[in-house]
C-alpha cells in the first residue's frame, strides 16, 4: 500500500485548473530567482569575481518583486497588443517598466531596511545605485521574453487525483 495515488485505482483528471493569481505569483517568483542566479554567476564569471562553478546568488526580496512585477507584466502586454503595438515597442515599453520597477522596489527596501540588495554606485552607469542604464539591452530581451513566458505560465494546470471511491458517482 501507498500513500499517494496509484496509476491503477485513481485516474488523473483530465480537467486541469489553470492556476489562479497566487499560483502565477509563486511561480514568477521562483523563476525571478532563478533568472537571478544564472544573471549573478555569469556576470561574476565575465568579470572575474567568480569561477566556473557558476556560483550565483539572489535576495529572499526579489520573490515578490519578480512575483508582482510578471503579473503585472501580463496585464501590460495584454494591453499593450490589444494596442497592436509592433513586438519591439512592447518590449521597449517592458524595458522602461523594468527600470521603473528596479528602481522604485530598490528605493522603498532603502526606505524600509536601509539599503538595497543591488548595489550598482559602482558603475558609471549607475542611477543612485539603484538601477544601471548599460542593462538596457538586458531589460530590452527580457521584454522579449516576457510574453512568451507569461502565455506558457497562463497554460500551466494543475491536475488533482480522483478517487474511484468519490462520492457522487
Amino acid at each position: 500500500m501507498t500513500d499517494g495515488p496509484s496509476a491503477s485505482s485513481e485516474p488523473l483528471s483530465p480537467r486541469g485548473q489553470r492556476l489562479g493569481g497566487l499560483g502565477r505569483f509563486i511561480v514568477y517568483g521562483l523563476m525571478g530567482l532563478c533568472i537571478e542566479c544564472c544573471f549573478t554567476s555569469v556576470v561574476d564569471l565575465a568579470t572575474g569575481v567568480g569561477d566556473l562553478r557558476l556560483k550565483g546568488y539572489s535576495y529572499l526580496w526579489m520573490h515578490p518583486i519578480w512575483g508582482a512585477t510578471l503579473l503585472l507584466a501580463e496585464a501590460l502586454m495584454g494591453w499593450l497588443r490589444r494596442m497592436r503595438l509592433s513586438r519591439s515597442t512592447r518590449a521597449f515599453i517592458a524595458m522602461a517598466a523594468s527600470f521603473a520597477i528596479e528602481y522604485v522596489t530598490g528605493a522603498l527596501l532603502v526606505a524600509a531596511v536601509g539599503r538595497s540588495p543591488w548595489d550598482y554606485t559602482g558603475s558609471p552607469w549607475s542611477v543612485h545605485g539603484l538601477i544601471r542604464l548599460d542593462y538596457a539591452p538586458l531589460w530590452f530581451l527580457c521584454g522579449l521574453a516576457c510574453e512568451p513566458l507569461t502565455r506558457f505560465v497562463r497554460q500551466v494546470r494543475i491536475f488533482a487525483w480522483e478517487s474511484e471511491a468519490a462520492p457522487g458517482r
